[in-house]
């Protein structure tokens, strides 16, 4: 972490972020949610890399901060019907005080989905009990990044996950037979047990046409469409 990044970031958070919306779409183009994306800029305009940002807000153990503040951000969408996707960190949602934060917001929470990708260290018995605390609470969960984390499967049979979303960078092998048939299994397997399926990364016609082929239920990339910018998101 270099010295002018870790002096931007003792500034306020609020002054640096800005929200963008990716788009997930149905097989047949219609737009269903969107998937809330970080973006970080000084002063001067210039973006700042979202991982070095969020990788010193972890080590620092100040991450729910940015979450809360993503959270806080998204209330008037919510409020307006929009589903939309954020992703948590584990840290976060595991505190007394998210619960708190969540029950606060002025809107339908069923139009909240919560996506969750296990990394860093945590309480892992806790986070199957919060999970589920969220879906009674009308919150869907989404397991992100599947099947690339150790926990994923035993998450997904232990909890009542709603959703997953297939890894991005399982789609570079579908270009060979086995990694097509791999790919296929792992759908397959997801929907015996009867989860909703998200692939993301799609991003040419080749890769869209694969997956309408195996059918799932959402897609998302730059192939279907970009990230919207919050002013260009209409209320």
């Amino acid at each position: 972490m270099n010295k002018q990044l870790e002096n931007l970031l003792k500034l306020n958070l609020e002054d640096i972020l800005k929200v963008a919306f990716q788009p997930i779409y149905s097989l047949d183009g219609e737009i269903k949610s969107y998937e809330v994306l970080s973006r970080f800029y000084n002063k001067d305009n210039d973006v700042i890399s979202t991982i070095k940002v969020i990788k010193f807000l972890e080590k620092q153990d100040t991450i729910h901060e940015l979450d809360f503040l993503i959270l806080k951000k998204i209330e008037k969408y919510l409020k307006d019907g929009k589903k939309i996707a954020i992703n948590i960190s584990p840290i976060t949602i595991l505190m007394d005080e998210f619960l708190e934060k969540v029950n606060l917001l002025k809107c339908n929470l069923s139009n909240l989905e919560i996506e969750l990708t296990e990394r860093g260290d945590f309480n892992y018995k806790k986070l199957i009990t919060r999970i589920n605390q969220l879906n009674k609470l009308g919150i869907k969960v989404v397991m992100d990044d599947f099947p690339m984390k150790n926990s994923s499967l035993e998450t997904l049979l232990k909890t009542q996950i709603n959703k997953v979303k297939i890894d991005r960078s399982l789609l570079k092998d579908i270009n060979c037979p086995l990694g097509k048939e791999v790919y296929k299994g792992i759908v397959s397997l997801l929907k015996t047990m009867k989860h909703e399926i998200t692939i993301e990364g799609i991003e040419t016609k080749e890769q869209f046409d694969f997956i309408k082929e195996i059918g799932v239920n959402f897609v998302q990339g730059y192939y279907m469409g970009k990230p919207i910018l919050e002013n260009e998101l209409a209320l």
